[in-house]
């Protein structure tokens, strides 16, 4: 997976670059993503916030999830909190498609070709 990250106003520590690859790989052991962009800005004077905004590429598409607080790894901890909630929600909406069409498939006697895995399975009736 490849990681781009940027720091608007200010530069990241390393660690908060080790941080954002941590949390970015524990995603991706779990589901299939491609990439994905973080944006780090900071914002106010007297009493600073921090938007992180991360961006990720995944096969069909793109989540989005901007978060802001006062600390940089809260605000990273729940922007992907919410792709987590977003990537589940893509998972159950993907497979349950690809479910009903097997299904409709079955029922007219098509041959059904899944695409999503290595190996093809293919059914006749």
């Amino acid at each position: 997976m490849k990681i781009q990250i940027a720091n608007r106003h200010e530069t990241a520590h390393p660690q908060v670059k080790a941080f954002i690859e941590t949390e970015l790989e524990s995603l991706a052991t779990r589901y299939e993503i491609i990439g994905a962009d973080v944006i780090l800005d900071h914002e106010g004077h007297s009493i600073p916030h921090v938007i992180a905004e991360i961006n990720l590429k995944i096969k069909g598409g793109m989540l989005i999830a901007k978060e802001k607080s006062e600390k940089v790894e809260k605000s990273i901890d729940l922007a992907v909190r919410s792709l987590e909630k977003q990537l589940q929600k893509h998972k159950e909406t993907h497979f349950a498609s690809q479910e009903l069409r097997r299904t409709s498939a079955k029922l007219k006697g098509i041959e059904v070709v899944d695409s999503s895995d290595d190996t093809e399975d293919t059914e006749v009736l």
